[in-house]
């Protein structure tokens, strides 16, 4: 095992949840296999758990993660300002979501491409 992701705090009334991910072991980091994962997990809670709303938060020193996640087409909705002392420093938590609608305008681009 090299990591691993989850949906938690699914909200069924809203259609909406946490998630997150870890890839712990440093050799499989930085490959695009974060990403891939995010990918999938996104499109198992929108095509599977039909939620409309997927929210993680991230924290503003973790530069590969943030741009894996607006990859995948997170954006970032809000900042918790120097809610994290990491190294002798204060950092931001991210907040970030994607929404079903678009999710779906990025899934029928990648269509349209072929």
């Amino acid at each position: 095992m090299i990591g691993n992701c989850s949906i938690h705090n699914i909200n069924a009334q809203n259609r909406a949840c946490s998630c997150g991910i870890t890839i712990g072991e440093k050799d499989y980091q930085n490959n695009g296999y974060g990403t891939e994962a995010m990918e999938i997990l996104v499109e198992y809670g929108f095509n599977i758990l039909n939620l409309n709303r997927i929210e993680l938060s991230v924290y503003e020193f973790n530069i590969r993660a943030y741009k894996s996640y607006q990859k995948v087409g997170f954006v970032e909705e809000g900042r918790k300002r120097q809610a994290r002392y990491h190294n002798g420093k204060y950092y931001d938590e991210v907040i970030m979501s994607i929404l079903r609608e678009d999710w779906e305008k990025k899934q029928e681009s990648r269509s349209s491409n072929f």
